[in-house]
């Protein structure tokens, strides 16, 4: 079985046109039924009268690569392969539609856009979900923590600078639903020097302790930050949602 990427779409209809409920209903009845928003799931959509919105969430093979080309097929000048009506095809053009898909933990999220009379949707990938822990935590500014402070970022997840020193080495105990873990970072060469998962932790929570222990063979990291088994999904947590690292394909 293909991944499964969970969908969404705000579909804002033009307030100054007047309702066509057929064609609401068109839109709505056909997308539940269809097959490129209903993989291994359902499509769901709901219409708000008094505002004008139908809000819609489905489910896509892989990526919803495949909704976004039905959207643009279906509002394109072609005459060619269109499931809708024309009433409910305008009724598309004049929106404005905004949505997104992802799939947590698979270090992939874009978003959609479309104005209000466009025939396309413009598409934004999410740049920075495969990114190594020196970058994130430079993007969230935790470098400019003070020592012994924390920062809940991006969906609850808790960055704690637990020491500093003056060479640039950065000890951090980053904690969020999915797990959390203990890192030291050398931000001069923007290199982990030493990473483990908070539970199996059992040095001291120092610099040079963890340093010295290295050394000396008693401390020793069992796996690399981007191999422990929550790594993608505690990324996600953390900047999964942040607008600033969309990018326009």
């Amino acid at each position: 079985m293909a991944n499964i990427a969970s969908g969404f779409l705000s579909i804002n209809l033009d307030k100054a046109s007047e309702l066509n409920k057929s064609a609401v209903d068109e839109i709505i009845d056909n997308l539940e039924d269809n097959k490129h928003f209903t993989y291994c799931g359902e499509c769901e959509g709901t219409f708000n009268e008094e505002d004008k919105i139908i809000d819609l969430y489905f489910n896509g093979r892989w990526s919803c690569d495949a909704c976004w080309e039905w959207i643009e097929n279906e509002i394109s000048d072609d005459k060619n392969d269109k499931e809708l009506n024309p009433e409910a095809k305008t009724l598309l053009i004049k929106a404005e539609i905004s949505g997104g898909s992802y799939e947590y933990g698979s270090q992939y999220r874009d978003k959609v856009y479309k104005k209000n009379g466009a025939k396309k949707l413009d598409r934004y990938n999410h740049t920075k979900l495969e990114s190594e822990w020196p970058e994130l935590l430079d993007l969230i500014h935790a470098y400019n923590l003070n020592q012994g402070d924390s920062q809940f970022s991006g969906n609850d997840v808790n960055i704690t600078l637990i020491e500093k020193s003056d060479s640039e080495q950065y000890l951090f105990k980053i904690v969020g639903g999915a797990g959390g873990f203990i890192i030291l970072i050398d931000k001069k060469s923007d290199e982990v020097e030493f990473f483990c998962d908070i539970d199996e932790f059992e040095s001291s929570e120092s610099i040079n302790e963890i340093l010295e222990g290295i050394e000396s063979g008693d401390l020793e990291q069992a796996e690399e930050p981007e191999d422990w088994f929550y790594n993608a999904e505690l990324i996600d947590d953390l900047i999964g949602d942040s607008d600033e690292f969309f990018e326009k394909n």
